[in-house]
């Protein structure tokens, strides 16, 4: 009898055991992290401290799946997977315009004149009202925005000075159909490709130039076949950074605000890293290139006067309420 009773209590604690051990490992938080970026590009570096963040907020309560270099896909296919919930985090350039019009907004020209600026509106009620349209467009929770950065244009054929040296000019462009409005109505001929594409590309002669911050440009190595840089800074490009909804919804209370915290510090450490890069790519291109990349500076005045007619077509398209007070906001 005692024997029965001593293997019944040893029963009872394993049992008690793996249940604890089964509880413990439900409540760990495994997420699917991807971009199609390789390290050191903006849009990684995002989502690489956002994963590190997170580790820290949770530790081993968290498990995490990462990818980086397109392992997965490009951009593209990345936002088809994150709404089927085959990914739960990523981050989105300029391609979210493909899942919500009003995401258009960003290719007005020259909208913002600083990255504090910029910062200032995505935190405030326009970032809430772009999450809100986001989770119902798009099935995608905005945890935060990071900064891919302000563009410049880069090309083999002159300096692009004013608006009239873009007229003929081969630019590859992002997918964003006002994006591509806007280089033709400056008299550029756009043409959509994916990122992976454009150094060989532009080696080739295909197109002849393209329009990106500095940071992709060295990233990517394209000042290895362009000639000219002109800092146009003609569009700020943030981060859309973003979280299946569901997947969002399922998470408890304390992993909900582990996450939001550590998509916040991502953001937090995007803007750091985009205005280091700022400061110190020009210089580190002009030396990488030897010298045969020439940089230039813009007609700000005639660029911005050519760009009014661009600002009213895109806001037709964003919508020209949420436009207004996104231009109200950053007046």
């Amino acid at each position: 009898m005692r024997n029965f009773f001593g293997l019944a209590r040893l029963v009872t604690a394993l049992l008690a055991s793996v249940l604890v051990s089964t509880a413990a490992s439900a409540d760990v938080l495994k997420l699917r992290l991807s971009v199609e970026s390789t390290p050191g590009a903006s849009t990684q570096h995002m989502l690489a401290s956002f994963r590190d963040a997170l580790k820290e907020e949770l530790g081993d309560q968290v498990a995490i799946e990462y990818f980086d270099s397109g392992t997965l896909g490009d951009e593209i296919v990345h936002m088809q997977q994150v709404r089927t919930g085959q990914l739960d985090v990523i981050p989105i350039g300029s391609d979210a315009v493909q899942l919500d019009s009003k995401w258009a907004v960003f290719d007005i020209p020259f909208l913002f004149g600083s990255r504090e600026d910029a910062a200032k509106v995505l935190d405030g009620e326009i970032g809430r009202e772009l999450d809100e349209s986001f989770q119902k467009s798009a099935g995608l929770k905005v945890l935060s925005f990071g900064e891919i950065g302000f563009r410049n244009i880069s090309n083999n054929v002159r300096p692009v000075r004013v608006p009239g040296d873009l007229k003929g000019l081969k630019l590859r462009t992002p997918g964003s159909k006002t994006r591509i409005m806007s280089f033709q109505m400056l008299g550029a001929s756009p043409i959509k490709m994916n990122i992976g594409e454009v150094y060989l590309a532009l080696q080739q002669g295909t197109v002849d130039g393209q329009e990106n911050p500095l940071g992709n440009i060295r990233k990517w190595s394209w000042y290895e076949v362009q000639k000219y840089i002109s800092m146009s800074r003609h569009v700020y490009t943030p981060i859309t950074f973003v979280m299946n909804l569901n997947r969002y919804r399922s998470l408890t209370d304390s992993q909900r605000a582990a996450v939001d915290r550590a998509a916040r510090k991502a953001a937090t450490a995007s803007r750091q890293y985009g205005a280091e890069n700022d400061a110190k790519l020009e210089a580190e291109i002009k030396e990488l290139s030897k010298g045969k990349v020439a940089f230039n500076d813009i007609d700000l005045v005639s660029f911005k006067a050519a760009s009014k007619p661009i600002a009213v077509e895109i806001g037709k398209v964003a919508g020209e309420d949420f436009t207004s007070k996104v231009m109200s906001a950053v007046q």
